[in-house]
C-alpha cells in the first residue's frame, strides 16, 4: 500500500507538472570552488555592509571582497545586483542527515557517534540548504543525561560522508535536562500491540540528574588517573579499555565539548557549576529557553546559548521562554544564536532570527549574528565560517530580497564557493517581485497608555481598510464598541478621547482561522487541555463553553495583532463544534462571536505523508515515520462517517423518542445554515471530501488542504474556501510539502497558486501558542507570489467572510466593531512595532506573559 501511495503521488505530481526529484535538486552551475558574486549588497556581518560589491572565492577560499573585481580566468560569475549576500547560516542544533537520533537505553551513552548514522542523501538536508543553512551541528537526541557524540558538519548534500565533516572542529557531545531526561511527564504505558513500554529508568528527578553527571565524572576521574599513570611510563599491563570511560575522560580532558540541551534556569545554572566543578567545556546551553534569567552567570562563565527564539508552552518547561531572551542575553554580554532543532522541511530560521528586532531591539547586525558568526563560534569553527572575510570558507548565501524580512527567499546557497542549492521557480512566481534589499527603520515605538473605556478618535492614520484603498491622513471615530466613521475629512465629536496616530499604519484585526486558543495550555499536561473527547462522533461539544479566558495565550496573540480566533476541537472523526471568538472578554459568552462550526478530521486527511515526528527532540522520544493509513483504513472510515450522517439525517425527518442530542446538534449543518469545516491534506482527501460535501449538500470549507493547489481550479470552480496552515515556521519539521515529489516551496507559493486560480482562502496556524505569528508567518508568501495586499486581506476581510462575519470585522467601515491594529509600520515587518490595539472598541494594554517576564528579569540588579 505505501508503494502504490508513492507512486500515485508521484503520477499526481508528473501531472501538474510540477515536480522536484532528486536530480532536479542538482544546481545547473558548477563552480569547482571558484566564483565570483558580482554587484551584490554584501552583509559581511564582523565588518559591515556594502551595496554593489564583489566578493570573489578561489579554491573554495573568500579571496577578495571588493568593488569591480576583475573575473580571473576559467571563474564562474553570479550576477547578484539587486539581491543581498551573506555568510551561509550556521544552525548549532539539527537533526537532520541522521538515520538515527536517540539511544535511550540507558541514562549515558557516551560512547555512540552520530557520525556513524549520517546519511547525505537524506533530502532534508538539501532543504536546510534552500532556507540558507550551510553548517551545523548534528546533535544525538536529548533522552538521556549523557548522549552519543555528535559531529559540526557542512551541509554537503549527496557527498560522500567523509566530505561533510570539519575536521578541525572540536569533538562534541550531546548532555540533556529536565523531563526529557527524567521521563516524569510520561505517568501511562503507551497502548497497542506495537508499543514499547516506557523503561522506568534513572533518574526521575532533577536531583537524580545532577546525581548522575557527578557519579559519571568522578569514576571518570578515576580513570583517566589510571590511564594517565600508565601512558606516563606504559610499564606492565595496560589498563581496561572502557569506550564509555574514554569518552567522559577525554571530556574532562578538554577534547570534548558539552552541548546540552536545557530549558529552566535552575538546572542550567547546575550544569555551568558542574563544569566549573569538574573543569569541562562547556560549548552551548542548548534552547536555554529561561536564559534570560541567568544573563549574568553566564556572561561571567563564558556560556552562550543556541535558542528556540520564540517556541514556548509545549510543555511546563517552556511556559516562562519569552522571545526577548535573545535581547535580555545580548545585552548581558552572552553569545546568542538562533537553531531549529531541525528534522525536516524548509526552515524559516532567518525570520526567526528577525524576531529579535521587534521583541527586544536587537539591531540588523546582532540579528545576523544570530545566524552566523554567534552559532559558528558555539561550535567552534567561526575561524572557517560565519562572517564573510577573506581567508575563511566561501560559505555564502544569494538572497531575494533582505534576509531578515519575511518578503524575501533563499536564491543561492554555497558551501566553499560550490553551489548545493540553486533556486528553481517551478511555479512560475519569481519575476513578479522586485523584493526590498534593505529593511525599513525599527524605531521601537513604545505601546500608548490608553484608557479601556471610553470612545475614541484616531487621528492623523495612515488607514487600511482592506476593503478599499489606503487613506492618508485619516481619521476612525469608534463609539459604542462600533466604526461610525471613517475618512479624512471627519469631524471629531465632543467627548470622543483622541489619538494622535501620526506616523502610525491602522488595520483591522487579524483572523487566527484555526487554533487551539483557550482551549489548551500545556500540551503534555492534560489538566490544562481540553481539546480531545472521547468518542468518534461528538457533535455536540462547543468549544466555546470550555474556554479558559485566562489563558496566557490569548494576550500574546493580541499582541501580535491577532484578535480573533476559531477556538476548535480536535478528538475523533466529528470533534464537535469550533467558535469564534474575540481575543479578550470576562467570559466566554461575551467573548463569543456566534458563530459555530462543525469541524470534521476527514478520514485519509491526516499528517504528511513523509514526515518524521516533530516530537522527538520535545519528547526525547525516537523519531518515527508517520504511520501512513491502509486505503481499508480511509475506506472504513469514510463509510463510517457516511453511516453517521445518513442516521442524522434520519433522525432530523421527525421527532424521536428517546432524544439524541448530538443528532440533534447535526440539524443546522445538514440543512446547510452553518459551515463544516473539513480537516484535509492529501489531493486524495480532498477529492473524497468534495464528493461527501455533494452528496449531503452541506455547506464546506476545507482546512490544512496543503495539497489544495493540485485542485485549485475544481475548487474555485465549486467557490469552496481554504482556510491554510501557512509557511514561515522553523523549529523541527518545517515548511515540507506533502509529497516528496512536491517542490520545496511549496507551502510558501500555495496561497499565489489559489488566489491565481480564484480560491477564496484565509490562515489558521492549528496552534494556541504560536498563534500571535500569524501575520509574520502568512507574509513568507509574498516572496513566492502573494501580493502585500492580498496577503492583509486574507489575514482580515477574507476570514471574515470565509467565517460569515464579514458584515461584523475584516475590515475599517462604519457599522463593524472596532477591532483595530495600530503599528508604527508595516504589521508584517519584523522592525515595526504594534502600539496599541482595540478589541470590542476597547483599548486593550499590549501586556503579557512576555513581557511581565521581560519586564522583571531587566529589573534584576544582581
Amino acid at each position: 500500500m505505501r508503494k502504490l501511495g508513492v507512486l500515485a503521488s508521484l503520477a499526481v505530481c508528473l501531472a501538474s507538472g510540477q515536480v522536484e526529484t532528486a536530480s532536479s535538486r542538482r544546481p545547473s552551475l558548477t563552480t569547482n570552488g571558484n566564483v565570483l558574486i558580482k554587484g551584490g549588497r554584501v552583509l559581511t556581518v564582523t565588518k559591515g555592509s556594502f551595496e554593489d560589491t564583489d566578493v570573489l572565492v578561489l579554491g573554495g577560499k573568500i579571496s577578495k571582497i571588493g568593488k569591480n573585481l576583475a573575473t580571473p580566468p576559467n571563474v564562474q560569475v553570479i550576477n547578484a545586483k539587486g539581491r543581498v549576500v551573506m555568510p551561509g547560516i550556521v544552525d548549532a542544533h539539527i537533526h537532520r542527515g541522521t538515520d538515527a537520533t536517540n539511544e535511550g537505553s540507558e541514562s549515558i551513552t557516551a560512547e555512540c557517534r552520530i557520525e556513524d548514522v549520517l546519511n547525505p542523501t537524506n533530502k532534508n538536508i538539501w532543504q536546510a540548504l534552500a532556507g540558507g543553512e550551510t553548517s551545523g551541528l548534528a546533535l544525538h537526541g536529548s533522552a538521556n543525561c549523557i548522549g552519543g557524540e555528535s559531529k559540526v558538519i557542512k551541509l554537503k548534500y549527496n557527498r560522500p560522508v567523509n566530505e561533510l565533516i570539519v575536521l578541525d572542529a572540536p569533538r562534541m557531545i550531546k548532555f540533556a535536562l529536565g523531563e526529557n531526561v527524567t521521563r516524569s511527564g510520561q505517568t501511562q504505558q503507551p497502548q497497542g500491540p506495537n508499543a514499547t513500554p516506557n523503561p522506568q529508568r534513572y533518574p526521575r528527578t532533577r536531583m537524580g540528574v545532577q546525581t548522575v553527571y557527578r557519579r559519571a565524572f568522578t569514576e571518570a576521574q578515576e580513570y583517566r588517573e589510571v590511564w594517565d599513570k600508565w601512558n606516563a611510563n606504559k610499564t606492565g599491563k595496560a589498563p581496561r579499555r572502557d569506550v564509555r570511560l574514554d569518552t567522559l575522560a577525554d571530556i574532562l580532558r578538554g577534547k570534548v565539548w558539552v552541548e546540552c540541551h536545557s530549558y529552566r534556569a535552575d538546572e542550567m545554572l547546575m550544569m555551568v557549576r558542574l563544569s566549573q566543578e569538574f573543569g569541562f567545556k562547556l560549548g552551548a546551553l542548548q534552547h536555554a529557553l529561561e536564559a534570560y534569567k541567568i544573563a549574568p552567570e553566564l556572561a561571567k562563565a563564558g556560556v552562550g546559548v543556541s535558542i528556540f527564539v520564540d517556541n514556548w508552552s509545549f510543555k511546563i518547561e517552556g511556559y516562562d521562554a519569552i522571545p526577548y531572551n535573545a535581547a535580555i542575553c545580548t545585552a548581558a554580554g552572552v553569545t546568542v544564536s538562533a537553531n531549529t532543532d531541525g528534522v525536516g522541511g524548509m526552515p524559516s530560521i532567518a525570520l526567526d532570527a528577525a524576531k529579535t528586532m521587534r521583541f527586544g531591539g536587537l539591531s540588523e547586525d546582532q540579528a545576523l549574528a544570530l545566524l552566523t558568526i554567534n552559532g559558528a563560534k558555539l561550535i567552534g569553527i567561526d575561524h572557517r565560517t560565519g562572517s564573510l572575510e577573506e581567508g575563511k570558507d566561501g560559505d555564502i548565501t544569494i538572497w531575494d530580497g533582505h534576509p531578515l524580512s519575511p518578503y524575501s527567499r533563499c536564491a543561492y546557497t554555497l558551501i566553499e564557493g560550490a553551489v548545493y542549492f540553486e533556486r528553481k521557480d517551478m511555479f512560475g512566481v519569481d519575476t513578479r517581485l522586485n523584493l526590498p534589499t534593505t529593511l525599513p527603520e525599527n524605531r521601537q515605538t513604545k505601546p500608548m497608555n490608553l484608557p479601556s473605556s471610553g470612545d475614541y478618535a484616531i487621528t492623523n492614520a495612515t488607514i487600511h481598510p482592506v476593503s478599499g484603498p489606503v487613506i492618508n491622513k485619516g481619521t476612525v471615530i469608534v463609539r459604542d464598541g462600533k466604526i461610525t466613521a471613517v475618512g479624512t475629512d471627519v469631524s471629531v465629536p465632543s467627548g470622543v478621547r483622541r489619538v494622535d496616530a501620526k506616523g502610525m499604519h491602522l488595520y483591522p484585526g487579524f483572523i487566527d482561522a484555526g487554533n487551539s486558543i483557550g482551549l489548551s495550555e500545556i500540551g503534555p499536561i492534560g489538566q490544562t487541555v481540553d481539546t480531545n473527547e472521547f468518542g468518534t462522533f461528538q457533535p455536540d461539544l462547543i468549544a466555546q463553553t470550555a474556554i479558559n479566558v485566562q489563558s496566557e495565550h490569548f494576550p500574546v496573540a493580541r499582541n501580535g495583532g491577532v484578535l480573533t480566533s476559531l477556538s476548535q476541537p480536535g478528538g475523533g472523526t466529528i470533534c464537535g463544534q469550533a467558535s469564534l471568538v474575540n481575543n479578550f472578554g470576562w467570559t466566554g459568552e461575551q467573548m463569543g462571536l456566534g458563530r459555530q462550526f462543525l469541524v470534521i478530521a476527514f478520514p485519509g486527511g491526516g499528517g504528511p505523508q513523509f514526515q518524521q515526528e516533530d516530537f522527538c527532540e520535545l519528547l526525547g522520544g525516537e523519531m518515527a515515520e508517520h504511520r501512513e493509513e491502509s486505503l481499508a483504513e480511509i475506506l472504513q472510515g469514510t463509510s463510517e462517517l457516511d453511516r453517521y450522517f445518513d442516521k442524522a439525517t434520519e433522525y432530523l425527518k421527525g421527532p424521536r423518542l428517546p432524544r439524541d442530542l448530538s443528532l440533534e446538534a447535526m440539524r443546522p449543518y445538514l440543512e446547510g445554515t452553518s459551515p463544516i469545516v473539513f480537516k484535509v491534506r492529501t489531493k486524495a482527501s480532498i477529492e473524497r471530501a468534495l464528493a461527501f460535501i455533494d452528496k449531503y449538500k452541506v455547506k464546506g470549507i476545507l482546512s490544512g488542504a496543503a495539497d489544495a493547489w493540485k485542485l485549485a481550479d475544481e475548487l474555485a470552480k465549486r467557490k469552496i474556501p481554504v482556510i491554510l496552515n501557512p509557511a514561515g515556521k522553523s523549529t523541527l519539521s518545517s515548511n515540507a510539502p506533502v509529497s516528496d515529489y512536491d517542490p520545496y516551496d511549496t507551502t510558501f507559493a500555495t496561497p499565489y497558486l489559489l488566489k491565481k486560480a480564484g480560491v477564496k482562502f484565509c490562515f489558521a496556524t492549528e496552534d494556541n501558542s504560536g498563534a500571535f505569528n500569524l501575520p509574520i508567518r502568512a507574509a513568507t508568501s509574498v516572496a513566492y507570489g502573494l501580493e502585500i495586499d492580498d496577503c492583509i486581506k486574507a489575514l482580515t476581510l477574507d476570514a471574515a467572510e470565509i467565517l460569515g462575519v464579514g458584515d461584523k470585522l475584516g475590515s475599517i467601515e462604519v457599522g463593524k466593531i472596532a477591532n483595530l491594529v495600530l503599528a508604527d509600520g508595516d504589521p508584517c515587518a519584523m522592525t515595526s512595532n504594534i502600539v496599541a490595539i482595540w478589541l470590542n472598541g476597547a483599548a486593550v494594554p499590549l501586556e503579557s506573559k512576555f513581557t511581565r517576564l521581560r519586564d522583571q528579569w531587566n529589573r534584576r540588579k544582581n
